[in-house]
């Protein structure tokens, strides 16, 4: 099976490099390209695979901004749930602190009371 998926591999980059070597006069061909920003403008020439080659890259830099966006909003809440929650772990910590520091302090001798109660069931 690895033998067939190297050989169909092989296959298709073979294909693709005839492609571009038959296609490379017509890739090679200056095109005039107008750049009009209404404060500057420019024609330069260009060759047809390189306005391919950065219309791709444009295309592949907004369609990944577009695809991430979702990802750091959600990376974002995940990290505000987690301070909130540890937040809340520390207010029941601090709180039952000090619950525990203001039972010991009603009760300075340290009886809970339950020595009375099996006192009277003798």
């Amino acid at each position: 099976m690895r033998l067939f998926k190297l050989l169909v591999t092989l296959f298709i980059l073979c294909l693709i490099a005839i492609f571009i070597d038959q296609n490379m006069q017509t890739w090679t061909q200056p095109v005039p390209l107008k750049l009009n920003l209404y404060v500057y403008q420019t024609a330069p020439g260009f060759e047809l695979y390189t306005v391919i080659l950065l219309s791709a890259l444009v295309g592949f830099i907004i369609g990944i901004s577009f695809l991430l966006k979702p990802y750091f909003k959600t990376r974002r809440l995940l990290k505000r749930e987690r301070q909130e929650k540890k937040q809340a772990q520390e207010e029941f910590t601090l709180r039952l602190a000090r619950a525990e520091s203001h039972a010991g302090v009603s009760n300075p001798a340290g009886h809970t009371g339950q020595g009375a109660e099996s006192e009277k069931e003798r």
